[in-house]
């Protein structure tokens, strides 16, 4: 395969060697010429390869290649846009993330359940809205927080099998969905497709992207897709380093709010909402199968995101969970829209909680559990 790189020269040579080796390059085009070439001539590449990045351009239209391989932490998706303006097509292009261990913290996460699987009793699967908004000190009992930034229903399933295949002393499911969360596909979301790797590596498993999951194993070296990431210091309360420290929404923010009428944020695939339905009927029967009672919720939003989102959008979300309830009897659904008791000061952003935020709601989620006892 010819490859077409756009990267940071910084740490150059560590993304090097997590790439397959037998990868061919028409061209690196970086920021730092001079550096990147002494790195090229000291891992074996010639450093003809390099371009300054105010020649990507003409290298996305001059060279061929068979993908274009974009490859940093936060910028990625910025030369991934650039390239689509220019007309690179969507399918050649593939967004991979650095530092290299975050593409691991799913895998990471799995393997600690794992080994501590028979000290849980509630497991709880998400996007980023549960990965911060709960506070596993408030439970009563001990709960595993799976939900990660992004996750989709898909992700969200295979988590939860292997959660209940591991656990036997689970009692309660925690199943958080977005009210977009039916309309969503993380597989098919280009400007997510960095979050890609995260379960290739934990489950060999690409769903709905655009390319087979043996074509994506080229790109990268053998060894390090079985890397394991170390599970010293793990934290429970924060497994994928994602919750901040005390912070508020700023004025900005709250300005901001108001533009996220229909929410989402290029999570919307329409043509993925009938799979989505069966993937939660899926959930619900395999927690109905192994005695795991499941909660699904709603997390509660700031003021104004809630004020503005789409009513129509969110009447289909209630109603669809609402018959995903009537159809097993066992599930219970907690509208955190109509709780009515948080406040702006419970959030850092239009929809994450703080660790206010989540202290107030891990409580409220906890009592429910108990009542149910």
């Amino acid at each position: 395969m010819k490859i077409l790189l756009v990267t940071w020269t910084e740490k150059l040579s560590d993304k090097l060697l997590f790439l397959n080796p037998e990868l061919e390059y028409c061209a690196i085009v970086t920021d730092d010429v001079e550096s990147a070439k002494k790195i090229l001539e000291q891992v074996g590449l010639s450093p003809n390869l390099i371009y300054p990045f105010y020649d990507l351009k003409a290298c996305l239209k001059n060279f061929y290649f068979d993908y274009l391989l974009c490859l940093d932490n936060g910028w990625e998706m910025k030369f991934l846009s650039f390239a689509q303006e220019c007309g690179v097509p969507k399918e050649k292009i593939i967004a991979l993330n650095f530092p290299l261990n975050d593409n691991f913290l799913v895998e990471r996460s799995l393997r600690y359940f794992k080994e501590h699987a028979a000290e849980f009793e509630i497991f709880a699967t998400g996007m980023s809205y549960a990965e911060v908004s709960l506070d596993v000190t408030q439970f009563k009992r001990p709960l595993f927080n799976f939900a990660r930034s992004s996750q989709d229903l898909y992700y969200n399933f295979l988590v939860a099998k292997f959660a209940i295949e591991n656990g036997k002393n689970l009692r309660y499911a925690l199943i958080e969905l977005a009210p977009y969360k039916f309309h969503y596909d993380l597989s098919k979301s280009s400007n997510l497709q960095f979050l890609m790797p995260h379960y290739f590596i934990a489950f060999n498993d690409l769903h709905n992207f655009y390319m087979p999951a043996e074509l994506y194993r080229k790109f990268f070296r053998e060894e390090f897709l079985s890397s394991k990431v170390s599970l010293e210091s793990f934290d429970l309360n924060n497994p994928f380093y994602m919750k901040k420290p005390l912070c508020f929404m700023t004025p900005q923010t709250k300005f901001e709010i108001v533009k996220k009428g229909d929410g989402g944020g290029g999570k919307d695939f329409p043509e993925t909402r009938d799979e989505n339905i069966k993937i939660l009927d899926d959930y619900l029967t395999l927690c109905e199968e192994n005695f795991i009672r499941p909660i699904i919720f709603l997390q509660p939003m700031s003021t104004g995101y809630m004020k503005n989102y789409s009513k129509r959008r969110m009447d289909e979300f209630r109603y669809l969970v609402n018959q995903a309830c009537k159809k097993h009897s066992a599930a219970i659904f907690v509208d955190g829209w109509k709780i009515g008791v948080f406040k702006d000061e419970d959030f850092y952003d239009y929809g994450h909680m703080n660790i206010l935020g989540a202290a107030k709601f891990s409580a409220f989620l906890n009592k429910i559990i108990e009542s149910l006892e």
